[in-house]
């Protein structure tokens, strides 16, 4: 107990110098550039108790979900298939190479053409940014795993697996609602980009808190999730 205390202990401490450092900074600052503490969570309340509040968060939500699906299910047959057979990933591997190397900005461009303003983009681009990380490590776990031992290849390759979903969880956060502020106006994305024509940096930041929020729970609960079926404690 000791060391989860003081564990949490330090990241308290952390946040707290952060909060400080806002705070501090917002005395320097017009509320235009740093808006107080005080004011971002009073905007914060504001934002949580309208009418179209779950909507905003549910759109997010549904579009982040479709886009790991693809991604995770496409990543995880070609991760096997790289893991399995080195010569499928000769072949595959330029493939994920490109997919790596493309900046999701330019994919957003692309998506814009091909779907249009209606928020497939944001799916597409979640989607084409997760197949890499998942494939990768599950290519690395299935080669770790004891040829002598690849009937029990699944269980052995769940921490490679769990290492890349927690990684495409929380960047698909970030580019679902980076594709929302840039193809649509629904959504986390549509919220801030209100947000910022109505030049509101308060919202702004009580919407980033927000998904920080979000990616902390969603985060939090995979690794329960994982830690219940490994019979370890997170």
């Amino acid at each position: 107990m000791q060391g989860k205390a003081g564990l949490w202990f330090r990241r308290a401490s952390g946040v707290c110098l952060l909060l400080g450092a806002w705070q501090l900074a917002s005395l320097f600052f017009p509320p235009l550039v740093v808006p107080p503490i005080a004011q971002v969570l009073s905007t914060l309340v504001r934002l949580m108790t309208q009418s179209d509040f779950g909507a905003t968060i549910g759109t997010t939500i549904l579009r982040l979900i479709a886009g790991l699906a693809i991604g995770v299910g496409v990543g995880a047959v070609l991760g096997l298939l790289f893991g399995l057979c080195p010569k499928i990933e000769d072949v595959g591997t330029p493939l994920i190479h490109v997919l790596q190397a493309i900046p999701p900005v330019c994919w957003v461009v692309l998506a814009l053409v091909w779907f249009g303003f209606n928020g497939k983009p944001c799916v597409f681009i979640v989607a084409t940014a997760t197949v890499p990380t998942v494939v990768i490590n599950l290519s690395h776990g299935v080669r770790s795993v004891d040829p002598q031992l690849r009937h029990v290849t699944l269980p052995s390759i769940r921490p490679y697996f769990r290492s890349a979903l927690e990684i495409v969880i929380g960047g698909g956060w970030k580019l679902a609602v980076m594709g929302e502020v840039l193809t649509t106006n629904s959504g986390i994305g549509g919220a801030i980009t209100t947000a910022r024509l109505n030049i509101e940096p308060d919202a702004i930041i009580a919407w980033s808190l927000l998904l920080v929020l979000g990616c902390y729970l969603t985060q939090r609960l995979l690794r329960m999730a994982f830690c219940g079926k490994e019979g370890v404690t997170c």
